[in-house]
């Protein structure tokens, strides 16, 4: 492949994976993949960088902030770093959730009615309960993961 369709890949200092795409007009020009790899990667962490084709380098950027590298591989994705940020974005889905129920709960009040409250009550735990939902945490792959997620949001959703 042409050096337009490479990607240098480095463990960052924070812990994840960062990809470098060279400027094509830089390669054209007669610049080298190790001239940007010397300029774009910091000093401390040329020892994970690598220089991998394009397709290689992961195109799903729902869990881009569990994606780690190594030297001799290209991107992957930590499932541990990967289930902390399927719980951070069930947490991000449910906020207006909570703002509804929280208004649904006020008006069960206002009316008196304890039977919507009670049904409040437990819509409001099961919201709080998401998180911890064993399609998240018990997913064994990137990928069940992900579909896992997907569900708990839509059922956080539709309470």
């Amino acid at each position: 492949m042409a050096n337009k369709d490479k990607r240098i890949v480095y463990q960052g200092e924070n812990g994840i994976a960062c990809v470098v795409v060279p400027a094509p007009k830089f390669l054209e020009g007669g610049g080298s993949i190790d001239a940007v790899i010397n300029k774009a990667v910091p000093e401390n962490c040329l020892s994970t960088a690598d220089i991998v084709d394009k397709s290689d380098v992961l195109s799903d950027r729902t869990f881009r902030n569990a994606w780690i590298t190594s030297k001799g591989k290209s991107t992957e994705v930590d499932l541990t770093k990967a289930k902390v940020i399927a719980k951070e974005k069930v947490r991000e889905a449910r906020t207006p959730k909570f703002a509804e129920l929280d208004i649904a709960y006020q008006r069960a009040v206002e009316e008196d009615d304890s039977d919507k409250q009670a049904a409040v009550v437990v819509k409001k735990q099961t919201a709080r309960d998401a998180t911890a939902d064993t399609k998240i945490t018990n997913a064994d792959s990137v990928a069940n993961l992900k579909t896992g997620m997907n569900e708990v949001i839509t059922e956080v959703e539709d309470l």
